[in-house]
């Protein structure tokens, strides 16, 4: 019995000299990792469920390949005057999929006088072609039929504006913002990937957590006066700060006026 008591307490202090050295948690227990706090105290969003940490690491060994692959997809979202040369710019672009025929193309940034700007060219590729115009009134001979001697077949529709742009509106703006400053954000991952590593392994004995397979993949390039340029993405929408930003960024449109409608 006192064999039993003796091994019981050694076991008792190398667990906790385990834990007060900050070495790895037995499986079901958090991760000793820090969490990622905001402006408030609070650990941010996204943080207490899902390893940081393990998160930032995958990204490093990706960085390179992952950068010219949102840097390749966002080069064609649109440039208006005045986006190339801003310091404070989204380009975001959400390609289509097997499920989703819409290719969004966005770009977000912050004019000479500090207001937001966006401009769009967004393609549905679920959308039919136009009908083609009513064959000319001919004859068997390919002549004109009686009355139709003046007869002029229509114009073709007007080319598709490379872009549709106004300035941001001033909710969207706020939304910008304050994303763009949130310690969430700034100091959180770049990219989401498929496979996301738990804080603890869940009820299911999984220590990663996957997307939907059916889910759409969100990127942007974002650049900021003073810091490196970011090339942030997601395979799903979770509760991150970079995630809320690009699901909320690739949602906002231009303000239509009867010029740009």
């Amino acid at each position: 019995m006192a064999r039993r008591n003796l091994h019981r307490v050694a076991s008792l202090t190398f667990c906790s000299a385990l834990a007060l050295s900050g070495c790895a948690s037995q499986p079901g227990t958090p991760a000793a990792t820090p969490l990622l706090v905001g402006t408030e105290g609070g650990v941010c969003p996204g943080a207490g469920q899902f390893d940081v940490a393990k998160i930032k690491t995958k990204n490093a060994a990706e960085a390179a390949q992952r950068e010219a692959q949102i840097l390749e997809y966002t080069s064609i979202t649109p440039l208006p005057p005045g986006a190339e040369e801003a310091e404070t710019r989204l380009r975001v672009r959400v390609p289509p999929t097997g499920m989703w025929p819409l290719d969004t193309r966005i770009t977000l940034w912050k004019a000479a006088d500090g207001a937001w700007q966006i401009a769009t060219d967004n393609i549905n590729y679920g959308v039919p072609p136009p009908p083609p115009p009513p064959p000319p009134p001919i004859d068997a001979d390919g002549n004109l039929l009686p009355g139709f001697e003046n007869w002029q077949p229509e114009p073709p529709p007007p080319p598709r504006p490379p872009y549709t742009n106004s300035a941001l509106n001033p909710g969207d703006a706020a939304t910008l913002d304050a994303f763009l400053s949130d310690p969430c954000y700034l100091n959180g991952p770049d990219r989401l990937p498929y496979s996301v590593p738990l804080n603890e392994i869940d009820e299911y004995g999984r220590e990663e957590w996957l997307c939907p397979p059916d889910s759409a993949y969100y990127m942007a390039e974002v650049k900021q006066p003073g810091l490196p340029t970011r090339y942030i993405s997601h395979s799903c929408y979770m509760d991150f700060a970079v995630s809320k930003l690009l699901t909320a960024a690739t949602y906002m449109i231009p303000t239509l006026t009867p010029e740009t409608e």
